[in-house]
Order: C-alpha cells, then sequence, then structure tokens
C-alpha cells in the first residue's frame, strides 16, 4: 500500500488550519500545518511535504515571499495559493512567479480537493507534459495569444489538461459574458467526482467559444 500524499497547509489563523485539514484527513491526505512561513520552511527542510497550500496574505513572510523561498530549495513542491477576491490580482502575480494554482474564499470542499488531487497528480508527474504553444504567453493553467486587434484567445494548458482527465461536466462562459481578470472562465467536474476552476489571465468580453471545447454529459 503506497503512502499518503502529505500535504502542508500554512495560514496565521487556527481556524483554517483545522478547517481545511479536517477536509484533506477525511479525504485520504496526510496533513501538516504551520502557522506562518517560517515555520513551514522548517517543515519543508526537515520532513518535506507533496503539495503546499499556503494563504497569499500573512503577517511578516507572505505567501509570494514564501514561494520565493521555497522555489530556491532543491526540490519545491506545487504550491497552492489560498486567496480572497480583493489580492485576486496579487493571486496571478503568484502563478506568474511559479505557483501551481490558487483557490479564492469563500470556496467548497470540492473545490478544495479538486486542486490540491490536481497538484497531487503533478507532483507525481516526473516532467511537465506540455505548456503554451511556441509564442504564446502561460498564466497558470492558460495560455493567451495577442491577436494585436484588441482581441485576444484563451486557451487550456495541457498540463492542466493531463491533472484532471476526461470530464464528466464542462462549463465555459457565455458569447456576451463579460470576465474580470482573476474571475472564473472555466468549470468542470472530472470523473472522480472533484470540481476544478480555471482563472482568466485577462478581462474583456467573450466573443466566441470554441466548439471543440463543449461538453455534454449526456
Amino acid at each position: 500500500m503506497s503512502d499518503p500524499v502529505t500535504v502542508l497547509v500554512v495560514d496565521d489563523e487556527q481556524v483554517v488550519l483545522d478547517g481545511v485539514g479536517r477536509h484533506l484527513k477525511r479525504d485520504g491526505y496526510a496533513v501538516k500545518t504551520a502557522l506562518n512561513a517560517a515555520d513551514a520552511l522548517a517543515i519543508l527542510g526537515s520532513d518535506g511535504a507533496d503539495v503546499l497550500i499556503s494563504d497569499l496574505m500573512m503577517p511578516g513572510m507572505d505567501g509570494l515571499q514564501l514561494l520565493d523561498r521555497i522555489s530556491d530549495l532543491e526540490t519545491s513542491p506545487p504550491v497552492i495559493m489560498i486567496t480572497g477576491y480583493a489580492t485576486m490580482r496579487t493571486a496571478l502575480q503568484a502563478l506568474r512567479k511559479g505557483a501551481f494554482d490558487y483557490i479564492a474564499k469563500p470556496f467548497t470542499r470540492a473545490e478544495l480537493l479538486g486542486v490540491v488531487a490536481r497538484a497531487s497528480r503533478r507532483a507525481a508527474m516526473a516532467a511537465t507534459t506540455g505548456g503554451p504553444p511556441e509564442g504564446y504567453r502561460g498564466y497558470g493553467h492558460c495560455w493567451v495569444e495577442d491577436l494585436g486587434d484588441g482581441t485576444a484567445r484563451i486557451g487550456l494548458d495541457s498540463d492542466f489538461a493531463a491533472t484532471v482527465g476526461t470530464p464528466e461536466d464542462l462549463e465555459l462562459p457565455q458569447t456576451g459574458d463579460f470576465l474580470e481578470q482573476g474571475s472564473a472562465c472555466l468549470k468542470l467536474e472530472s470523473a472522480d467526482g472533484r470540481s476544478h476552476v480555471l482563472w482568466t489571465p485577462v478581462s474583456g468580453t467573450v466573443i466566441e467559444v470554441n466548439a471543440d471545447l463543449t461538453y455534454d454529459a449526456a
């Protein structure tokens, strides 16, 4: 029997550590917790972790500074940032600095377990399965192509698709919808019943949706 995936949760509020830890343990994860970034680094240095979940806004060393320190480690786990609506743009900065993903408060148990499951699969992959096409800019699990006429195309990174697998249900924006940077542009449920959210890296009005991405659960 294989060892359970170890998740290190970092937050300066004990109630958050208790709540997130409870959900993860019920799903079979081994959980370690830290009330600050310095303690988290000490745990990573001594025992390690497969996945790290960190609050973005913390006193002292914040989530972005912790991310910088983790990137200097010889082996670094996928990092998931917890953020509130007011810090969405900072969360996108975290993605550009190498965070695996972020999850916005308030989040559901299904959303939490979905992003942790994907991060766990990423950790188990020895190498990435792909990335944005050449000449495109990558943001988190999206790529963006500037078409030069005030419009842009947003696509799905192959790494994201590989860690999710075949979806059972898929929710896409509709033509005419306005998407604000940092808001959800795709929601799906994978075959294992977990919810996954993809965040849009740019703001604008949807003028076309790729019909090839639509999915009929029936």
